[in-house]
């Protein structure tokens, strides 16, 4: 109404505003997107310095100081990145700021001259101000929004990347039942890696685990033992070749129902920072409220005596990481466990999955002594009872009871058949024992000897 130019001219303005948070907006997700790196390795060197699981190491060795150093180096990178965002943001702003005040100030001194020669009164005067002002406020505030929007779709295309991810597995179409395994496992013709820029983990490998029968997995670091694992728990799939229960493809059937058949126990156990009832539970969540059930799997474990003991039982909390203040009973929470012991709670989850039909056991004892590993294995073959059973360890006196051990090596099959047929083949495994039992044997004792046994 007081001067369409002006108004044509304060419009026209705000596109520049526009299209300078567009831009800001895009530079912001792109710096979010290229300091991820750096901040996830801080919280790595954080969480090391905070974490009790390195806090013996980090004093040793006298590492503390690097550690941070390490922590705030990436810290700074971030801080340089989100710096230099703000300092264009800021040269940008001013800009724009200066294009509004030149605008504002041009019409200002239009509208006092109009006012002079009796074109504008007082209050079109005073209404002007206060219209270009409202204008570019509205029309910054549009911008910034507009500008804010676009940045979170960018950093969308990142959420939905993730969420919108397919199956790690294929999945079949129309799982194909399956039943209690009554035949066995058969690995058939093999092969696996984890990418094609990987090297072959496993390179034709074709073996049989009859039904009611514990198979041993043997060989050095590296032949393949653990990735065999992994794939009868089907985390992956066989790069070539096939995996099958009972002559069914483990890939044609549903693989949540698959895993409910298996008891496993990893080398790299967890510890979760629940009580200890909730460690044992977690193995088979119907149990949680089972106190029988759990005490049991525990007794069998060997665990339940010091469980039984701790301030709060079963109802422990078995991490420091939370609250510790004392409760209405005068009992502080958190009691921290040995490796032993931890190693023990894991076979505890084991043991509460009754029933299933097939147990792998990584490395069941490895942070165990010699006592308390006779003792679990003892407890491991009571447990699978005429179950079908995988176990795989580097303490070949483990092993030998085994109703078959299969030696992989370099990723195939070097050898297979029972204690005495493999060491009276002298390859591999004779070479393995030898050197295991090598250290316990005296002088004139024969290599395939229980160690300690009087020389014949």
């Amino acid at each position: 109404m007081l001067s369409p130019v002006l108004t044509g001219l304060v419009l026209v303005a705000g596109v520049p505003v526009l299209l300078a948070e567009i831009a800001l907006s895009r530079r912001r997700a792109r710096m979010v997107w290229d300091i991820g790196p750096a901040e996830r390795r801080e919280l790595f060197y954080n969480d090391l310095l905070s974490s009790m699981e390195a806090a013996k190491e980090v004093r040793l060795f006298g590492i503390g100081g690097f550690l941070r150093g390490r922590m705030l180096a990436e810290r700074r990178t971030s801080d340089a990145a989100k710096r230099a965002v703000d300092r264009r943001e800021v040269r940008a702003q001013a800009g724009l700021g200066l294009l509004a005040a030149l605008i504002s100030g041009g019409g200002l001194v239009w509208a006092v001259g109009a006012a002079r020669s009796g074109g504008l009164s007082v209050g079109d005067v005073t209404l002007f101000v206060a219209a270009v002002a409202g204008v570019q406020g509205a029309l910054a505030t549009l911008a910034l929004e507009v500008a804010r929007t676009h940045q979170a779709l960018l950093l969308l295309d990142h959420y939905l990347a993730v969420t919108t991810a397919g199956p790690d597995l294929p999945l079949a179409a129309v799982p194909r039942p399956f039943p209690a395994l009554s035949g066995g496992i058969e690995l058939r013709d093999v092969w696996f890696r984890y990418s094609d820029a990987h090297p072959w983990i496993l390179r034709g490998v074709s073996l049989r685990i009859p039904h009611g029968q514990a198979l041993a997995l043997v060989g050095l670091n590296g032949a393949g033992k653990s990735t065999l694992v992994k794939l009868l728990c089907r985390f992956y799939d066989p790069t070539r070749g096939a995996i099958l229960w009972d002559g069914v493809d483990l890939r044609e059937v549903d693989v949540t129902a698959y895993r409910r058949r298996l008891s496993v126990v990893f080398q790299d156990y967890m510890h979760y920072d629940m009580t200890a009832a909730e460690n044992i539970a977690l193995g088979d969540l119907d149990a949680l409220h089972d106190e029988p059930r759990l005490s049991a799997a525990a007794e069998r474990a060997g665990i339940h005596q010091k469980l039984a003991g701790l301030p709060r039982g079963y109802r422990t909390l078995l991490s420091r990481i939370f609250f510790t203040q004392p409760e209405e009973d005068g009992v502080r929470t958190g009691v921290m466990l040995s490796g032993g012991q931890w190693q023990r709670l894991a076979l505890a989850r084991a043991f509460l999955r009754e029933g299933r039909d097939l147990m792998i056991l990584d490395e069941p004892s490895a942070g165990l002594d010699a006592a308390a590993e006779h003792e679990i294995h003892a407890a491991l073959c009571g447990h699978r009872g005429d179950r079908t059973g995988l176990l795989i360890s580097h303490r070949l006196s483990a092993v030998r009871d085994a109703d078959r051990i299969v030696v992989l090596k370099d990723g195939l099959v070097a050898e297979q058949g029972s204690h005495d047929a493999l060491m009276a083949l002298d390859g591999e495994y004779a070479r393995l024992f030898t050197l295991q039992a090598a250290g316990y044997r005296t002088d004139g004792e024969p290599v395939g000897a229980e160690p300690g046994a009087a020389a014949p």
